[in-house]
């Protein structure tokens, strides 16, 4: 009793009285973990647009390259929906001196800092600029739980420095349940968005003992109509979400779909080059193709625009890679 009395004096509210489905803020609220509650809403634009120094850490190296467009280290143009843009250094991959000497260049001939990194590369971070002089972004913070069975070391670095910016905000749309909160934050206040109009997500769950045999079962309705339509809406172009490269060449094999038809998004190394028999490994970048299939690479924080896109999560209790979480994953 006492535990749920204290969790919820530390929570407060921001009425968010927006028509569009994004935040309209200056700054993102500041030494809290912050429940933004609309996915998509703009929360981490607000961190790039402002002049405010920030460094924003984020848990997937997709997530950065569909940020600052570009698939490497460096400086890219980050542009906003009134025109405006902003250089943006990005930092992933592997570390070495001539990253080193790109950043440090940048920090030098940029008054308005905006560094947007993976989580791993915190702590190196933290060694080459004042972290007092910066303010922190930890994106997608649900991921700190869910990945660090596997994330570990990179995981702590963020726990681990986080207190020595000028201030701090964890966010995402799905956050840790306060149970499970990691105790180096429970003395951190939690801040929801409060909104005024919200959009409500609506999902259709379909269950079958052959999940896959229904995704292609939908791919030949696009190929036979060149759509679907569901609950009055047209959809043109698919978006499959579906953690297992080997699944995705099944159902791809199955429907005789070739390059030209997919775009693929996964992480690109030799596995799974050989198990795409030349089928092409794709970016967030890539233009959009009919089929798009998406694995946990992906999954969150990415942008994807497409007129008549639907989502289908495809989720096989058989196989663990592919299981789908009803409260984080899909949102």
């Amino acid at each position: 009793m006492f535990h749920l009395l204290y969790l919820l004096i530390m929570t407060r509210g921001i009425k968010i009285d927006s028509a569009d489905g994004y935040l309209h803020m200056n700054d993102l609220p500041h030494n809290c973990i912050f429940n933004k509650v609309v996915t998509g809403c703009g929360g981490t634009t607000i961190a790039l647009q402002n002049d405010e120094d920030y460094i924003i850490a984020v848990p997937t190296t997709e997530l950065i390259i569909n940020k600052i467009g570009r698939a490497d280290a460096g400086v890219g143009i980050v542009k906003f929906h009134d025109g405006k843009s902003r250089k943006v250094y990005g930092l992933h991959g592997r570390y070495n001196i001539v990253v080193e000497r790109d950043l440090l260049e940048y920090i030098a001939t940029n008054d308005t800092k905006k560094i947007i990194c993976t989580y791993d590369k915190l702590p190196k971070l933290c060694e080459l600029v004042n972290p007092s002089r910066y303010k922190l972004l930890v994106d997608e913070y649900h991921r700190l739980l869910k990945d660090y069975s596997y994330r570990e070391r990179a995981i702590d670095g963020v726990l681990d420095n986080f207190r020595r910016f000028k201030s701090f905000c964890f966010m995402s749309a799905t956050p840790i349940q306060p149970l499970f909160k990691p105790s180096c934050l429970e003395d951190v206040e939690d801040v929801i968005a409060e909104w005024k109009h919200r959009e409500k997500m609506k999902v259709k769950l379909l269950q079958t003992n052959k999940p896959y045999t229904m995704a292609a079962n939908i791919i030949e309705k696009y190929f036979t109509n060149g759509y679907v339509t569901v609950n009055g809406i047209k959809s043109e172009e698919a978006y499959f979400f579906i953690n297992s490269v080997t699944d995705i060449v099944a159902i791809l094999e199955h429907c005789r779909l070739s390059n030209d038809d997919v775009r693929i998004i996964c992480a690109n190394n030799e596995e799974n080059e050989k198990k795409l028999k030349g089928y092409k490994i794709s970016s967030s970048l890539s233009e959009s193709k009919r089929f798009n299939f998406i694995t946990s690479k992906s999954f969150e924080g990415a942008d994807y625009y497409s007129e008549t896109g639907l989502c289908f999560v495809v989720s096989c209790a058989s196989n663990k890679h592919t299981l789908a979480s009803i409260d984080t994953d899909i949102p």
